[in-house]
């Protein structure tokens, strides 16, 4: 463009220098055309070098590459300052406060200069901990690593935590005012659930294997209630067609053939005490529903009287013959099937 203007300028004469002004910054923010990233706004400039901000504290890594771009990348996880000297750790920065902790927490490269920090660092009890580390640098048996003495109330080995609670269950010993029984045991605890035949007392009830009876049946998952919820279901119920293991024998629906004839009550056993009866067994008159229909001796009634033979019906083929007839005289008929004619 230059160039240009100044071949112009031979050939016309004089340029103004606004002129060349204006063609180099058109918005005349200053910053030249060739690496403005709007020429046409004055508020708008050239490319922004971007950091990375991998801790979100507001500080770029200082060993990163800066990246160009006209676009605004804060919300892409950089920012336009660096300086960060541990970009992984959101406590360390050019803004941060120095503390007395053996760190350069401003990243200017020096650690605890500040004026709090003189002899900070010392080993009072002589324990071979320094005090940044020792969480009492006034007893010498109190230092990282140290081996804890339980039930104490002193942290040892400055780890932390209830002194009386040594496997961290939320549960405190006996001799810190809990009721843990087993204070080395996690799984052991109070608010346990009991675990039958493990021969431990899971829930501290001062009991092994005596898991609770939830629905008051008598029976507690330790002693084979399969359903601890309903009363109806444990080893001592009658296992009905229900689609349920009530007898918790592991079983649905089997309802034993008491009666051995091949037919259980839920394959439709109308008596599983009876072998002479079952569905498709043939009627004999014995007053039994044999075929288990739901009607004793039906094929037996031949004349329809309301007798059979298996009654006392003494003539099942005629209508007028069976023990409810009035007795006739003098036909030499049994009416009545009392084994006598005429009387």
């Amino acid at each position: 463009m230059i160039a240009l203007l100044l071949g112009l300028a031979g050939c016309y004469g004089f340029i103004n220098p606004d002129d060349i002004s204006l063609a180099t910054d058109r918005d005349q923010d200053g910053v030249s055309y060739l690496t403005d990233c709007d020429d046409g706004r004055a508020a708008v400039g050239s490319e922004t070098i971007w950091y990375p901000d991998v801790d979100g504290d507001g500080e770029g890594a200082a060993d990163a590459s800066g990246t160009a771009s006209c676009d605004n990348l804060l919300d892409s996880g950089f920012v336009a300052t660096n300086g960060d000297c541990n970009d992984a750790d959101a406590n360390i920065s050019p803004s941060a406060t120095e503390a007395c902790n053996d760190i350069d927490d401003n990243c200017n490269g020096a650690v605890d200069e500040s004026e709090e920090c003189v002899d900070h660092n010392t080993d009072a009890d002589g324990d071979g901990f320094e005090a940044d580390v020792d969480c009492d640098d006034t007893d010498a048996d109190v230092y990282p690593n140290a081996e804890e003495i339980w039930y104490d109330g002193v942290d040892q080995d400055c780890e932390g935590g209830d002194d009386y609670d040594q496997d961290a269950d939320g549960f405190a010993d006996p001799t810190g005012g809990g009721d843990d029984c087993n204070d080395v045991d996690a799984a052991v605890n109070s608010d346990a659930e009991e675990i039958c035949d493990d021969d431990v007392d899971n829930d501290c009830s001062g009991e092994e294997n005596d898991a609770d009876d939830a629905d008051g049946d008598f029976y507690t998952e330790c002693t084979g209630d399969c359903d601890d919820a309903d009363s109806a279901v444990n080893p001592s119920t009658y296992d009905g067609c229900d689609a349920i293991d009530n007898d918790c024998d592991g079983i649905v629906d089997q309802n034993d053939d008491q009666d051995s004839d091949g037919w259980s009550t839920c394959a439709g056993d109308c008596i599983d005490q009876d072998a002479r009866m079952f569905p498709g067994n043939s009627e004999v008159c014995d007053n039994l529903d044999n075929d288990c229909d739901g009607e004793e001796d039906e094929d037996f009634d031949l004349d329809g009287d309301y007798w059979t033979s298996c009654d006392g019906d003494c003539d099942d083929t005629d209508s007028n013959i069976n023990p409810d007839q009035v007795e006739i005289t003098g036909d030499a008929v049994d009416q009545d099937c009392n084994g006598s004619t005429d009387t």
